[in-house]
């Protein structure tokens, strides 16, 4: 499982010879109609054959967690996308929606193999949308913590949803910026915290402030975390 884990969490990946196009790249079930679809392109020269699986997915301290899905399934589960065809994939919620929280899946889609292909995964996050009135949103708080060789940033996500981070940088007292991780950096569940490690710096990463595209949205500053909760969070992980 942490194999598995580790794999399907770090994206999407596939090999050159059987690349799907998979629209959307993440899915998000309304409280409302109780299901989502997605669709499977295979622009590739042979079939693409496989199976999805759907698992529950938590961040526990610094850890990503998936366990077996019981509230929400995929359908179909065996796949056989023909060469420059494309097959529809169905996700259903099997109960109630959230109440106040959103709750997130992953799903797996992986390869039937064969000969000389590796194991490649697909990996999708899947959220349930809870049933409030508003859509739920994601507050996210950071804080540099450690030891001058071992310095980390801690986020805690306080907000109903997830927080989706990219783009992470750092701008210095003066504004000179320095860019930590381009592309995606990852996501904080609601009320779950992660922490990444930085770079050495002569001041700490004191000063300053860290700015990241949060959400799809705009660059914007990470806010401070308040000292409970950057000790809360430096003391699990």
């Amino acid at each position: 499982m942490r194999r598995l884990i580790a794999a399907v969490l770090s994206g999407i990946c596939a090999l050159p010879a059987h690349a799907l196009d998979i629209r959307p790249v993440s899915v998000s079930v309304p409280a409302g109609p109780a299901h989502a679809e997605l669709w499977l392109d295979n622009p590739g020269p042979t079939a693409w054959t496989g199976q999805a699986r759907l698992y529950r997915w938590t961040q526990e301290g610094d850890e990503e967690r998936l366990a077996a899905a019981q509230e929400v399934v995929v359908s179909p589960v065996h796949l056989a996308v023909a060469a420059g065809q494309g097959q529809r994939l169905r996700v259903v919620r099997l109960g109630d929606a959230p109440q106040d929280t959103q709750q997130a899946y992953r799903l797996i889609l992986t390869p039937a193999p064969t000969a000389g292909d590796g194991l490649a995964r697909y990996s999708l996050p899947v959220f349930l949308e809870p049933a409030t009135g508003a859509p739920p949103a994601s507050r996210l708080h950071g804080a540099a913590s450690g030891s001058p060789a071992a310095l980390r940033l801690h986020l805690y996500n306080d907000g109903d949803a997830h927080a989706h981070l990219a783009e992470l940088v750092f701008v210095d007292a003066q504004g000179r910026r320095q860019l930590l991780i381009e592309g995606l950096a990852g996501y904080v569940l609601p009320h779950s915290h992660r922490s990444w490690a930085l770079p050495a710096r002569p001041d700490g990463y004191a000063g300053g402030r860290f700015r990241a595209r949060m959400d799809h949205a705009e660059e914007a500053a990470l806010p401070s975390s308040p000292p409970e909760i950057a000790a809360a969070a430096q003391a699990e992980l």
